[in-house]
Protein backbone atom coordinates (compact mmCIF):
# COMPACT_ATOMS: atom_id res chain seq x y z
CA UNK A 1 0.00 0.00 0.00
CA UNK A 2 1.34 3.43 -0.91
CA UNK A 3 1.50 6.17 1.72
CA UNK A 4 -0.66 9.29 1.67
CA UNK A 5 2.34 11.43 0.67
CA UNK A 6 3.10 9.04 -2.20
CA UNK A 7 -0.54 9.23 -3.32
CA UNK A 8 -0.40 13.03 -3.33
CA UNK A 9 2.93 12.97 -5.19
CA UNK A 10 1.32 10.84 -7.90
CA UNK A 11 -1.73 13.13 -8.13
CA UNK A 12 0.20 16.41 -8.21
CA UNK A 13 2.74 15.03 -10.66
CA UNK A 14 -0.15 14.85 -13.14
CA UNK A 15 -0.19 18.65 -13.32
CA UNK A 16 2.71 18.37 -15.80
CA UNK A 17 0.14 17.21 -18.37
CA UNK A 18 -1.52 20.63 -18.16
CA UNK A 19 -5.19 21.47 -18.64
CA UNK A 20 -6.81 19.84 -21.65
CA UNK A 21 -10.46 20.66 -22.16
CA UNK A 22 -12.30 17.81 -23.90
CA UNK A 23 -14.07 14.58 -23.05
CA UNK A 24 -12.07 11.93 -24.94
CA UNK A 25 -9.62 11.23 -22.11
CA UNK A 26 -12.20 11.10 -19.33
CA UNK A 27 -14.51 8.91 -21.43
CA UNK A 28 -11.65 6.51 -22.10
CA UNK A 29 -10.66 6.46 -18.43
CA UNK A 30 -14.23 5.94 -17.18
CA UNK A 31 -14.82 3.22 -19.77
CA UNK A 32 -11.72 1.41 -18.51
CA UNK A 33 -13.17 1.65 -14.96
CA UNK A 34 -16.55 0.25 -16.03
CA UNK A 35 -18.36 3.61 -16.28
CA UNK A 36 -19.40 3.90 -12.62
CA UNK A 37 -20.54 7.50 -13.22
CA UNK A 38 -23.54 6.26 -15.24
CA UNK A 39 -24.95 4.60 -12.11
CA UNK A 40 -24.98 7.77 -9.98
CA UNK A 41 -27.79 10.30 -9.45
CA UNK A 42 -26.06 13.59 -10.12
CA UNK A 43 -26.91 17.24 -9.60
CA UNK A 44 -24.41 19.17 -11.71
CA UNK A 45 -23.46 22.71 -10.63
CA UNK A 46 -21.69 25.07 -13.03
CA UNK A 47 -21.26 28.83 -13.38
CA UNK A 48 -18.62 31.39 -12.42
CA UNK A 49 -19.23 32.51 -8.84
CA UNK A 50 -21.17 30.69 -6.12
CA UNK A 51 -20.77 27.14 -7.44
CA UNK A 52 -19.21 25.75 -4.27
CA UNK A 53 -21.69 27.42 -1.92
CA UNK A 54 -24.68 26.28 -4.01
CA UNK A 55 -23.40 22.71 -4.26
CA UNK A 56 -22.73 22.58 -0.52
CA UNK A 57 -26.22 23.86 0.33
CA UNK A 58 -27.89 21.27 -1.94
CA UNK A 59 -25.77 18.56 -0.32
CA UNK A 60 -26.77 19.62 3.21
CA UNK A 61 -30.48 19.80 2.38
CA UNK A 62 -30.47 16.28 0.92
CA UNK A 63 -28.57 15.00 3.96
CA UNK A 64 -31.28 16.41 6.21
CA UNK A 65 -33.82 14.39 4.20
CA UNK A 66 -31.84 11.31 5.25
CA UNK A 67 -29.86 10.68 2.07
CA UNK A 68 -26.21 9.68 1.75
CA UNK A 69 -24.76 12.52 -0.34
CA UNK A 70 -21.46 12.78 -2.17
CA UNK A 71 -19.94 16.21 -2.82
CA UNK A 72 -17.12 16.87 -5.30
CA UNK A 73 -15.69 20.40 -5.33
CA UNK A 74 -12.49 22.19 -6.30
CA UNK A 75 -10.04 23.53 -5.46
CA UNK A 76 -9.27 22.61 -1.85
CA UNK A 77 -8.07 25.19 0.66
CA UNK A 78 -5.67 23.22 2.87
CA UNK A 79 -6.03 19.44 2.47
CA UNK A 80 -6.61 17.61 -0.80
CA UNK A 81 -9.24 15.38 0.85
CA UNK A 82 -11.57 18.42 1.13
CA UNK A 83 -12.48 17.88 -2.53
CA UNK A 84 -14.23 14.54 -1.99
CA UNK A 85 -16.82 14.28 0.79
CA UNK A 86 -19.75 12.13 1.83
CA UNK A 87 -22.20 13.74 4.25
CA UNK A 88 -19.63 16.46 4.95
CA UNK A 89 -16.91 13.96 5.91
CA UNK A 90 -13.74 14.19 3.85
CA UNK A 91 -12.50 11.03 2.19
CA UNK A 92 -10.03 9.26 4.50
CA UNK A 93 -6.36 9.29 3.58
CA UNK A 94 -6.42 5.48 3.49
CA UNK A 95 -9.27 5.41 0.98
CA UNK A 96 -7.57 8.04 -1.15
CA UNK A 97 -4.47 5.83 -1.27
CA UNK A 98 -6.63 2.86 -2.31
CA UNK A 99 -8.20 4.91 -5.09
CA UNK A 100 -4.83 6.01 -6.43
CA UNK A 101 -3.62 2.41 -6.55
CA UNK A 102 -6.81 1.32 -8.30
CA UNK A 103 -6.72 4.07 -10.90
CA UNK A 104 -3.02 3.95 -11.88
CA UNK A 105 -3.30 0.98 -14.29
CA UNK A 106 -6.42 2.47 -15.89
CA UNK A 107 -4.58 5.75 -16.46
CA UNK A 108 -1.88 3.84 -18.33
CA UNK A 109 -4.48 1.96 -20.39
CA UNK A 110 -6.23 5.22 -21.28
CA UNK A 111 -3.03 6.73 -22.61
CA UNK A 112 -2.71 3.75 -24.98
CA UNK A 113 -6.25 4.15 -26.38
CA UNK A 114 -6.89 5.64 -29.81
CA UNK A 115 -7.77 9.38 -29.68
CA UNK A 116 -6.63 9.62 -26.04
CA UNK A 117 -3.65 11.25 -24.34
CA UNK A 118 -2.31 10.83 -20.83
CA UNK A 119 -5.16 11.93 -18.51
CA UNK A 120 -4.62 15.23 -16.71
CA UNK A 121 -4.69 16.04 -12.99
CA UNK A 122 -8.35 17.06 -13.03
CA UNK A 123 -9.43 14.16 -15.25
CA UNK A 124 -7.83 11.64 -12.91
CA UNK A 125 -9.23 13.11 -9.69
CA UNK A 126 -12.70 13.40 -11.29
CA UNK A 127 -12.54 9.71 -12.24
CA UNK A 128 -11.37 8.84 -8.71
CA UNK A 129 -14.33 10.76 -7.25
CA UNK A 130 -16.84 9.00 -9.52
CA UNK A 131 -15.38 5.61 -8.58
CA UNK A 132 -15.37 6.40 -4.86
CA UNK A 133 -18.97 7.64 -4.80
CA UNK A 134 -20.11 4.58 -6.75
CA UNK A 135 -18.29 2.19 -4.41
CA UNK A 136 -19.71 3.99 -1.38
CA UNK A 137 -23.24 3.74 -2.85
CA UNK A 138 -24.21 7.38 -2.35
CA UNK A 139 -27.86 8.29 -3.01
CA UNK A 140 -26.88 11.53 -4.73
CA UNK A 141 -23.70 13.15 -6.02
CA UNK A 142 -23.51 16.95 -6.03
CA UNK A 143 -20.89 17.63 -8.66
CA UNK A 144 -19.20 21.00 -9.13
CA UNK A 145 -17.86 21.81 -12.59
CA UNK A 146 -14.12 22.42 -12.68
CA UNK A 147 -13.61 24.84 -15.58
CA UNK A 148 -16.21 25.92 -18.10
CA UNK A 149 -18.79 23.22 -18.64
CA UNK A 150 -19.13 21.82 -22.15
CA UNK A 151 -15.62 20.32 -22.21
CA UNK A 152 -15.06 19.92 -18.47
CA UNK A 153 -14.23 16.40 -17.27
CA UNK A 154 -17.31 16.36 -15.00
CA UNK A 155 -19.55 16.76 -18.05
CA UNK A 156 -19.65 13.07 -18.90
CA UNK A 157 -22.44 12.70 -16.35
CA UNK A 158 -26.13 12.70 -17.24
CA UNK A 159 -27.55 14.72 -14.35
CA UNK A 160 -31.02 14.84 -12.84
CA UNK A 161 -30.62 18.64 -12.60
CA UNK A 162 -28.15 21.16 -14.08
CA UNK A 163 -27.59 24.36 -12.08
CA UNK A 164 -25.92 27.44 -13.58
CA UNK A 165 -24.85 30.09 -11.06
CA UNK A 166 -24.13 33.70 -11.98
CA UNK A 167 -21.77 34.00 -14.98
CA UNK A 168 -19.01 36.54 -15.39
CA UNK A 169 -15.68 36.99 -17.16
CA UNK A 170 -13.23 34.30 -16.07
CA UNK A 171 -10.77 31.96 -17.83
CA UNK A 172 -11.25 33.98 -21.03
CA UNK A 173 -8.21 32.31 -22.61
CA UNK A 174 -10.17 29.04 -22.62
CA UNK A 175 -13.85 30.03 -22.58
CA UNK A 176 -14.10 33.09 -24.81
CA UNK A 177 -13.88 36.87 -24.64
CA UNK A 178 -17.58 37.72 -24.49
CA UNK A 179 -20.29 36.87 -21.96
CA UNK A 180 -22.19 35.09 -24.73
CA UNK A 181 -19.22 32.84 -25.58
CA UNK A 182 -18.63 32.07 -21.91
CA UNK A 183 -22.35 31.35 -21.38
CA UNK A 184 -22.46 28.91 -24.28
CA UNK A 185 -19.49 27.02 -22.81
CA UNK A 186 -21.03 26.98 -19.32
CA UNK A 187 -24.44 25.97 -20.73
CA UNK A 188 -22.74 22.89 -22.15
CA UNK A 189 -23.75 21.06 -18.95
CA UNK A 190 -27.40 21.21 -20.10
CA UNK A 191 -28.49 17.81 -21.39
CA UNK A 192 -31.27 16.73 -23.75
CA UNK A 193 -34.65 16.77 -21.97
CA UNK A 194 -32.84 18.11 -18.90
CA UNK A 195 -33.93 20.34 -16.05
CA UNK A 196 -32.01 23.62 -15.70
CA UNK A 197 -31.89 26.05 -12.76
CA UNK A 198 -30.57 29.42 -13.92
CA UNK A 199 -29.30 32.32 -11.79
CA UNK A 200 -29.69 36.04 -12.42
CA UNK A 201 -27.55 36.67 -15.51
CA UNK A 202 -26.43 39.38 -17.89
CA UNK A 203 -28.97 39.59 -20.75
CA UNK A 204 -26.64 38.01 -23.32
CA UNK A 205 -25.91 35.11 -20.94
CA UNK A 206 -29.64 34.52 -20.33
CA UNK A 207 -30.31 34.47 -24.08
CA UNK A 208 -27.47 32.00 -24.70
CA UNK A 209 -28.61 29.67 -21.91
CA UNK A 210 -32.21 29.82 -23.16
CA UNK A 211 -31.05 29.01 -26.72
CA UNK A 212 -29.10 25.96 -25.55
CA UNK A 213 -32.05 24.82 -23.40
CA UNK A 214 -34.44 25.14 -26.32
CA UNK A 215 -32.15 23.19 -28.68
CA UNK A 216 -31.92 20.38 -26.14
CA UNK A 217 -35.61 20.48 -25.19
CA UNK A 218 -34.60 21.20 -21.60
CA UNK A 219 -36.98 22.81 -19.11
CA UNK A 220 -35.45 25.95 -17.61
CA UNK A 221 -36.32 27.69 -14.32
CA UNK A 222 -34.83 31.17 -14.05
CA UNK A 223 -34.37 33.41 -11.03
CA UNK A 224 -36.83 36.33 -10.98
CA UNK A 225 -38.92 34.73 -13.73
CA UNK A 226 -39.85 31.36 -12.16
CA UNK A 227 -38.62 31.79 -8.58
CA UNK A 228 -37.46 34.69 -6.43
CA UNK A 229 -36.47 35.74 -2.92
CA UNK A 230 -36.83 38.68 -0.57
CA UNK A 231 -34.08 39.42 1.97
CA UNK A 232 -35.52 40.36 5.37
CA UNK A 233 -32.31 40.55 7.39
CA UNK A 234 -28.62 40.65 6.51
CA UNK A 235 -26.05 40.92 9.29
CA UNK A 236 -23.14 39.11 10.98
CA UNK A 237 -25.52 36.31 12.03
CA UNK A 238 -26.29 35.52 8.38
CA UNK A 239 -29.42 35.97 6.30
CA UNK A 240 -33.15 35.72 6.80
CA UNK A 241 -35.22 35.58 3.61
CA UNK A 242 -38.54 34.59 2.12
CA UNK A 243 -38.41 32.28 -0.90
CA UNK A 244 -41.06 32.03 -3.62
CA UNK A 245 -40.49 28.82 -5.54
CA UNK A 246 -41.56 26.65 -8.44
CA UNK A 247 -43.55 24.35 -6.12
CA UNK A 248 -43.79 25.97 -2.70
CA UNK A 249 -42.98 29.20 -0.89
CA UNK A 250 -41.09 29.35 2.41
CA UNK A 251 -41.06 32.18 4.93
CA UNK A 252 -38.24 33.26 7.23
CA UNK A 253 -35.56 30.92 5.93
CA UNK A 254 -32.33 31.34 7.87
CA UNK A 255 -28.72 30.67 6.96
CA UNK A 256 -25.48 31.52 8.74
CA UNK A 257 -23.78 32.13 5.37
CA UNK A 258 -22.73 35.78 5.19
CA UNK A 259 -23.52 38.29 2.46
CA UNK A 260 -26.53 39.24 0.34
CA UNK A 261 -25.13 37.28 -2.61
CA UNK A 262 -25.75 34.05 -0.67
CA UNK A 263 -29.51 34.67 -1.00
CA UNK A 264 -29.14 33.89 -4.70
CA UNK A 265 -27.15 30.71 -4.01
CA UNK A 266 -29.71 29.64 -1.40
CA UNK A 267 -32.54 30.20 -3.89
CA UNK A 268 -30.77 28.22 -6.61
CA UNK A 269 -30.18 25.35 -4.18
CA UNK A 270 -33.81 25.27 -2.98
CA UNK A 271 -35.10 25.39 -6.57
CA UNK A 272 -32.79 22.53 -7.58
CA UNK A 273 -34.18 20.46 -4.71
CA UNK A 274 -37.79 21.42 -5.57
CA UNK A 275 -37.14 20.48 -9.23
CA UNK A 276 -36.38 16.92 -8.10
CA UNK A 277 -40.18 16.48 -7.94
CA UNK A 278 -40.02 16.32 -11.76
CA UNK A 279 -37.81 13.24 -11.24
CA UNK A 280 -40.22 11.70 -8.73
CA UNK A 281 -38.22 12.76 -5.65
CA UNK A 282 -39.79 14.91 -2.93
CA UNK A 283 -37.83 16.80 -0.28
CA UNK A 284 -39.61 18.21 2.78
CA UNK A 285 -39.70 21.84 3.89
CA UNK A 286 -38.22 20.72 7.21
CA UNK A 287 -35.14 19.26 5.45
CA UNK A 288 -34.76 22.42 3.38
CA UNK A 289 -34.87 24.70 6.42
CA UNK A 290 -32.59 22.48 8.54
CA UNK A 291 -30.13 22.11 5.67
CA UNK A 292 -29.94 25.86 5.16
CA UNK A 293 -29.55 26.55 8.88
CA UNK A 294 -26.50 24.26 9.02
CA UNK A 295 -24.85 25.08 5.68
CA UNK A 296 -21.30 26.37 5.83
CA UNK A 297 -18.74 27.09 3.14
CA UNK A 298 -15.15 27.69 4.18
CA UNK A 299 -13.11 30.45 2.59
CA UNK A 300 -16.10 32.60 1.63
CA UNK A 301 -16.70 35.59 3.92
CA UNK A 302 -15.34 33.41 6.71
CA UNK A 303 -14.53 35.07 10.03
CA UNK A 304 -11.50 33.28 11.42
CA UNK A 305 -10.84 35.43 14.50
CA UNK A 306 -12.25 38.33 16.52
CA UNK A 307 -10.64 41.44 18.12
CA UNK A 308 -9.40 42.30 15.58
CA UNK A 309 -11.91 40.68 13.24
CA UNK A 310 -10.11 38.67 10.56
CA UNK A 311 -12.20 37.98 7.45
CA UNK A 312 -11.14 35.67 4.62
CA UNK A 313 -12.65 35.35 1.17
CA UNK A 314 -11.33 33.51 -1.88
CA UNK A 315 -12.67 36.06 -4.38
CA UNK A 316 -10.53 35.77 -7.50
CA UNK A 317 -12.31 37.90 -10.10
CA UNK A 318 -13.90 41.38 -10.20
CA UNK A 319 -17.46 40.22 -9.45
CA UNK A 320 -16.20 38.18 -6.48
CA UNK A 321 -14.28 41.16 -5.11
CA UNK A 322 -17.39 43.31 -5.59
CA UNK A 323 -19.26 40.84 -3.35
CA UNK A 324 -16.57 41.20 -0.67
CA UNK A 325 -16.70 44.99 -0.89
CA UNK A 326 -20.50 45.02 -0.59
CA UNK A 327 -20.45 42.65 2.39
CA UNK A 328 -17.87 44.79 4.20
CA UNK A 329 -20.04 47.85 3.62
CA UNK A 330 -23.30 46.10 4.55
CA UNK A 331 -22.54 44.01 7.61
CA UNK A 332 -19.20 44.91 9.20
CA UNK A 333 -18.49 47.69 11.68
CA UNK A 334 -14.84 48.64 12.18
CA UNK A 335 -12.43 51.52 12.71
CA UNK A 336 -9.80 50.73 10.08
CA UNK A 337 -9.79 48.21 7.25
CA UNK A 338 -6.45 46.48 6.67
CA UNK A 339 -6.43 44.65 3.36
CA UNK A 340 -4.11 41.72 2.65
CA UNK A 341 -4.19 41.12 -1.09
CA UNK A 342 -2.55 38.38 -3.20
CA UNK A 343 -3.94 37.70 -6.69
CA UNK A 344 -3.10 35.29 -9.50
CA UNK A 345 -1.61 36.77 -12.67
CA UNK A 346 -4.20 35.18 -14.99
CA UNK A 347 -6.94 37.17 -13.24
CA UNK A 348 -8.00 40.78 -13.83
CA UNK A 349 -5.95 42.09 -10.91
CA UNK A 350 -6.10 45.71 -12.10
CA UNK A 351 -9.89 45.77 -11.94
CA UNK A 352 -9.94 43.85 -8.64
CA UNK A 353 -7.60 46.39 -7.04
CA UNK A 354 -9.69 49.26 -8.39
CA UNK A 355 -12.80 47.82 -6.69
CA UNK A 356 -11.42 46.95 -3.24
CA UNK A 357 -8.40 49.24 -2.61
CA UNK A 358 -10.33 52.52 -2.10
CA UNK A 359 -12.27 50.90 0.78
CA UNK A 360 -9.12 50.14 2.77
CA UNK A 361 -7.06 52.24 5.18
CA UNK A 362 -3.91 50.14 4.81
CA UNK A 363 -2.91 47.54 2.20
CA UNK A 364 -0.40 44.70 2.45
CA UNK A 365 0.46 43.17 -0.93
CA UNK A 366 1.66 39.58 -0.96
CA UNK A 367 2.17 36.51 -3.15
CA UNK A 368 0.76 33.01 -2.76
CA UNK A 369 3.23 30.14 -3.18
CA UNK A 370 2.28 29.46 -6.79
CA UNK A 371 3.82 30.09 -10.22
CA UNK A 372 0.52 31.82 -11.05
CA UNK A 373 1.00 34.49 -8.37
CA UNK A 374 1.12 38.11 -9.59
CA UNK A 375 4.40 39.80 -8.70
CA UNK A 376 3.68 42.08 -5.75
CA UNK A 377 5.57 44.90 -7.50
CA UNK A 378 2.95 44.80 -10.27
CA UNK A 379 0.20 44.93 -7.66
CA UNK A 380 1.99 47.88 -6.06
CA UNK A 381 2.06 49.82 -9.36
CA UNK A 382 -1.71 49.52 -9.60
CA UNK A 383 -2.42 50.16 -5.93
CA UNK A 384 -0.34 53.33 -5.73
CA UNK A 385 -2.67 54.91 -8.30
CA UNK A 386 -5.42 54.71 -5.68
CA UNK A 387 -3.72 54.90 -2.28
CA UNK A 388 -0.93 56.89 -0.67
CA UNK A 389 2.44 55.12 -0.81
CA UNK A 390 2.74 55.36 2.99
CA UNK A 391 -0.36 53.17 3.36
CA UNK A 392 0.94 50.29 1.22
CA UNK A 393 3.45 47.61 2.19
CA UNK A 394 4.85 44.60 0.35
CA UNK A 395 5.42 41.32 2.20
CA UNK A 396 5.72 38.39 -0.18
CA UNK A 397 5.29 35.65 2.42
CA UNK A 398 1.58 35.20 3.30
CA UNK A 399 2.34 34.11 6.88
CA UNK A 400 4.54 37.15 7.51
CA UNK A 401 1.95 39.38 5.82
CA UNK A 402 -0.74 38.09 8.23
CA UNK A 403 1.52 38.77 11.23
CA UNK A 404 2.20 42.25 9.90
CA UNK A 405 -1.54 42.91 9.52
CA UNK A 406 -2.26 41.67 13.06
CA UNK A 407 0.53 43.82 14.50
CA UNK A 408 -0.84 46.90 12.72
CA UNK A 409 -4.43 46.26 13.80
CA UNK A 410 -6.24 47.33 16.94
CA UNK A 411 -9.16 45.40 18.46
CA UNK A 412 -11.84 47.39 16.63
CA UNK A 413 -10.20 47.00 13.20
CA UNK A 414 -11.07 44.63 10.35
CA UNK A 415 -8.43 42.60 8.50
CA UNK A 416 -9.58 41.22 5.13
CA UNK A 417 -7.49 38.52 3.42
CA UNK A 418 -8.52 38.01 -0.19
CA UNK A 419 -7.48 37.75 -3.86
CA UNK A 420 -7.62 33.99 -4.52
CA UNK A 421 -8.61 30.69 -2.96
CA UNK A 422 -4.91 29.80 -2.85
CA UNK A 423 -4.29 32.92 -0.75
CA UNK A 424 -7.06 31.93 1.65
CA UNK A 425 -5.78 28.35 1.76
CA UNK A 426 -2.33 29.52 2.88
CA UNK A 427 -3.95 31.82 5.44
CA UNK A 428 -6.07 28.98 6.85
CA UNK A 429 -3.00 26.81 7.08
CA UNK A 430 -1.22 29.57 9.02
CA UNK A 431 -4.09 29.88 11.55
CA UNK A 432 -4.38 26.09 11.90
CA UNK A 433 -0.67 25.84 12.70
CA UNK A 434 -0.98 28.72 15.18
CA UNK A 435 -3.91 26.93 16.83
CA UNK A 436 -1.79 23.81 17.39
CA UNK A 437 0.92 25.72 19.28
Amino acid sequence: MITYDQALDYIYNLTKFGIKLGLNNIRGLMDSLGNPHTKLKVIHVGGTNGKGSTASIISMILQKEGYKVGLFTSPHLVEFTERIKINNRQISKEKLCNLVEKIKPHVRLTEERANCQHPTFFEVITAMAFLYFFEEKVDFLILEVGLGGRLDATNICNPLISVITHLDFDHMDKLGNTIREIAIEKAGIIKRDGLVINARQFTEATLAIEEVSEKKNAKIFSLEKDFRYNIKNNDLNGLVLDYYGINEDYQDIQTILLGKHQAENVSLAITAVQALTYRGINVSEEAIKKGLAESRWEGRLEIIRKAPTILMDGAHNPSGIEVVKNAINDIFKYNKLILLLAIFSDKDYKKMIKIIAPLSDFIILSMAKSPRATDSELLFRETIKLKCKNNILIENDISHAIELAINKAEKEDLICITGSLHTVGEAKEYFQEKGKK
